[in-house]
């Protein structure tokens, strides 16, 4: 094994973000359905909401479908976004390769920890669902440290290695942002793995912000995380 520890990113790492993403949509809509005078059920809007998503993006969604709906934006977003950020995901599952290597990996001497960005709350309750079932060394909310260390900082990526008791270059982080993931890792002398199943380019603006590897597929990431 080459590594003392391995951590990974959540969201687009261990499972499909968009699977939360469409829980918390459906919350919404089941408020918004019992919300003003209309007569519109619950898969109608929150049908509406995916369509705002796919053309606008995640940040115009609350806006469009109160809009929709007429509902006053200003007297509702708040609310919205609240049980967005509160609702507990019950649906959401570990990606099923990316959950077999966790099962190989904790068969092994190996550390294993999460390291996720993102509202703490939020965040708390995607990894008390995904691993509820499955012990993990070390899970680091950033927002818990302050949204100032939020990745790129290297803060998390120090406060992982204290609490799993290893040396930054016996450890690797995987992520998938390329904007993010890997300079705080690699700040400290982590290695950094890219899991780009998209097989994206990325311009990154120096060598530190740079990954170790990229991976594109579960069994190149097996190959650099095993070693065989």
């Amino acid at each position: 094994m080459p590594f003392d520890a391995i951590i990974f990113d959540l969201d687009d790492t261990l499972y499909k973000e968009l699977d939360f993403v469409e829980s918390g949509f459906f919350e919404v809509a089941k408020f918004l359905s019992r919300t003003g005078n209309h007569k519109i059920g619950v898969e109608v809007i929150h049908s509406k909401m995916l369509e705002s998503l796919h053309l606008s993006g995640r940040g115009k969604v609350f806006n469009d479908v109160l809009e929709w709906l007429e509902l006053n934006v200003n007297e509702y977003l708040s609310t919205l976004l609240y049980i967005y950020r509160n609702h507990l995901p019950e649906n959401i599952l570990l990606d099923s390769a990316m959950k077999d290597l966790l099962d190989e990996l904790r068969n092994t001497n190996v550390k294993l920890g999460v390291i996720t960005d993102g509202t703490f709350v939020t965040q708390k309750n995607k990894t008390n669902i995904l691993f509820q079932d499955f012990n993990l060394d070390c899970i680091i909310h950033t927002d818990s440290l302050g949204s100032n260390n939020w990745k790129p900082s290297s803060e998390p990526f120090k406060v992982a290695s204290k609490l799993l008791d290893v040396n930054p270059n016996k450890a690797v982080y995987i992520g998938d942002n390329p904007v993010k993931d890997f300079k705080g890792a690699r700040s400290i002398g982590m290695k950094a793995i890219w899991w780009n199943p998209e097989s994206k380019s990325f311009n990154f603006e120096d060598e530190v912000s740079k990954p170790d590897f990229t991976v594109s597929n579960i069994q190149m990431l097996r190959e650099q995380l095993i070693g065989c």
